[in-house]
């Protein structure tokens, strides 16, 4: 076992103690790891804050169990890992609940507004379809929108397997970019 992971198991029995000391060690140690991963997945400063604190009170509060734990460092990112997801779990409740107490639109408005985003996608995604390469726009609606696979596209363009594989990378990596940066302007303008 490494010398950094002999500390921490001591580290941990001491907080299991009620080593203040101690958790003060282990917070200093983690905390901007911690808040990094949380930044990442939660792409949020102020919620990667909250998730460090609220993982750090959940250790103090279960820390008579940390005798026990075999890898500290992980039993640590994983506390944060399940802040995050009780995070995201309250917010998709959250917004459940506020769209049935507050379903404003009625069915005809919903459906009339449906419609039109689903047109405005729809030229979204042409418009980005004719920013491609002229290839990559071929290979894309051969494949995409007449749904012919990769060797019979590559016998009708006559080129490798390959390279219409390649085209569609291409293509469709470009295509996700840009059109999830226009759908939030879209739906920026619809809010």
């Amino acid at each position: 076992m490494a010398v950094d992971t002999l500390h921490e198991h001591e580290l941990f029995r001491r907080i299991a103690q009620g080593d203040e000391g101690a958790f003060r060690e282990i917070f200093d140690r983690y905390r901007g790891r911690l808040y990094a991963a949380a930044l990442k997945m939660t792409r949020s400063a102020h919620l990667a804050e909250e998730i460090v604190q609220e993982s750090f009170v959940t250790l103090w509060l279960h820390r008579l169990k940390l005798e026990t734990v075999d890898r500290p460092s992980a039993y640590l990112f994983t506390i944060a890992q399940n802040a995050i997801y009780a995070h995201f779990r309250k917010g998709m409740l959250e917004k459940k609940m506020r769209e049935n107490a507050g379903a404003r639109l009625t069915q005809t408005e919903y459906a009339v507004e449906e419609r039109l985003v689903f047109k405005e996608r729809q030229q979204l995604l042409q418009n980005i379809l004719r920013q491609l390469p002229l290839q990559q726009q071929l290979v894309y609606q051969l494949s995409k929108q007449e749904g012919l696979s990769r060797s019979e596209i590559a016998d009708r363009l006559q080129v490798s397997p390959h390279t219409v594989k390649n085209h569609l990378l291409k293509a469709v990596k470009y295509i996700r970019t840009h059109f999830h940066r226009g759908m939030i302007i879209l739906l920026l303008l619809f809010a």
